[in-house]
C-alpha cells in the first residue's frame, strides 16, 4: 500500500523485499537480517524469558522469547513432537474442514464435506487445492470486518485448551471464541494487517504454525513503522499480546523444501499422509477471544477451572516439562486424536 504522496511506506518495502517473484528472483535462501530465534545469541532483540508459573507442567520447559520494545510479544519455540504437530494438522485438515464451520470455497461450491478423504482419492483434482482459510467458532465477516453472534459454529475444545494454556505460559488469560485457519502453498503471501475487528482487544491472539517456514513480519501501529522479520518453523508458537496485539503483521514468504525430517518417516499411514501434504505446505492457526465478555461459546467454566488446577499445581521444577516425561504422558499427545 502506498500513501498519497507516491512513496512507499516503511512496512511495505520490507515487506517486497522478501516477495519471491514468478521469474525466478529472489526464490532461493532467504535474505539477511531476519531474526532466528533457533539462534538468539545472533541478535540482542531476542530476549529469553521465563515460562509462567501458571502454564501446565508440559510447558514448564518451553523456550520463549520476547523482543526489545515489542510489548506483550512472545515467541515460543516448538513445544510440540512431530506426531502432536501431525495430530494437529490432521485435525486442521480433515475435522475443522467440515461444515458447519465456513470457508472460502463455500462462495463458488457451496457447502462442502470430506475435504480430506477427496484429496486422498484424487489429490490431482481435489478441492482441497483451492482451500486458503476456514474459520471456527464465531465466524469473522470479511466484508463488513466484523463478528455476528448469530453466525457461529462449536469451537473445537481441543485447540481451546491448547490455545489458552499456551497464552497462560506467556502469563495471559485467553477464553478462546474465534479462529481463522490459513492455509499456504510455497507461493502463498500474506499482506500487512492489524487484527483489530475483535471488541475485545486486551486478549492476546495466539498463532500456531505448522509445515512450512515463513517469514513472519511485526510492525507498529502504523505501516510507518518499519517491520521486524522473523523466521517461523513447523510448531513455533507466537502470542501477541498487550501493545503488540494490535501491531501491523503478516507473510511475505513462505520458504519451499522447509518441512521439519522428523516428519518424514511415519508408520501411520493417514498421517504419513498429511505429512506428505505438509511438505509442500503451511497451517496457520490464530486464535482469538472475540468479546470482552466471554460468551458461551468460551467455554469458560471449563477454562477457569482448568487455571485453579494449573495454579494449585504450579510449584514443579522449571525444568520439568515435556522433554523429561514419557510421550504417553504428555497432555498434548492425544489432544488432536478423533
Amino acid at each position: 500500500i502506498c500513501s498519497f504522496t507516491g512513496t512507499m511506506t516503511p512496512y511495505r518495502e520490507v515487506e517486497k523485499s522478501f516477495k519471491p517473484y514468478k521469474d525466478g528472483r529472489r526464490n532461493g535462501s532467504i535474505q539477511g537480517g531476519v531474526l532466528d530465534f533457533a539462534c538468539p545469541e545472533a541478535s540482542d532483540q531476542m530476549v529469553s524469558v521465563p515460562v509462567s508459573q501458571d502454564a501446565p507442567d508440559w510447558l514448564q520447559s518451553a523456550k520463549m522469547f520476547a523482543i526489545c520494545g515489542m510489548d506483550g510479544f512472545r515467541f515460543i519455540r516448538c513445544p510440540f513432537s512431530p506426531l502432536e504437530q501431525l495430530d494437529l494438522a490432521r485435525s486442521a485438515l480433515c475435522d475443522w474442514t467440515e461444515p458447519p464451520n465456513v470457508s472460502n470455497l463455500e462462495l463458488h461450491f457451496g457447502s462442502c464435506r470430506g475435504l480430506w478423504d477427496e484429496h486422498r482419492r484424487d489429490p490431482q483434482n481435489a478441492l482441497l487445492a483451492r482451500l486458503s482459510w476456514l474459520t471456527l467458532g464465531y465466524h469473522y465477516q470479511w466484508t463488513e470486518r466484523r463478528y455476528d453472534l448469530a453466525k457461529h459454529s462449536s469451537f473445537p475444545r481441543d485447540l481451546a485448551t491448547l490455545a489458552s494454556e499456551l497464552a497462560s505460559a506467556c502469563s495471559f488469560t485467553l477464553y478462546p471464541e474465534a479462529a481463522i485457519v490459513n492455509f499456504y502453498g510455497p507461493r502463498s503471501t500474506m499482506g500487512g494487517h492489524r487484527d483489530d475487528a475483535e471488541p475485545c482487544q486486551k486478549a492476546p491472539i495466539v498463532s500456531i504454525s505448522i509445515g512450512l517456514s515463513a517469514i513472519f513480519l511485526l510492525g507498529g501501529e502504523t505501516k510507518d513503522v518499519a517491520p521486524l522479520a522473523l523466521l517461523v518453523r513447523s510448531g513455533d508458537v507466537i502470542v501477541q499480546g498487550g501493545s503488540s496485539r494490535g501491531y501491523y503483521h503478516g507473510i511475505p514468504r513462505i520458504i519451499a523444501d522447509s518441512a521439519p525430517d522428523l516428519m518424514r518417516d511415519v508408520e501411520n499411514v493417514e498421517l504419513g499422509e498429511v505429512a506428505s501434504w505438509l511438505r509442500n505446505h503451511r497451517i496457520n492457526a490464530n486464535v482469538r477471544q472475540v468479546f470482552d465478555k466471554p460468551t458461551a461459546l468460551a467455554d469458560t467454566h471449563r477454562i477457569e477451572t482448568q487455571a485453579t488446577r494449573v495454579s494449585s499445581s504450579a510449584g514443579c521444577s522449571p525444568n520439568q516439562g515435556s522433554s523429561e516425561r514419557p510421550a504417553s504422558d504428555h497432555p498434548s499427545t492425544k489432544r488432536f486424536k478423533s
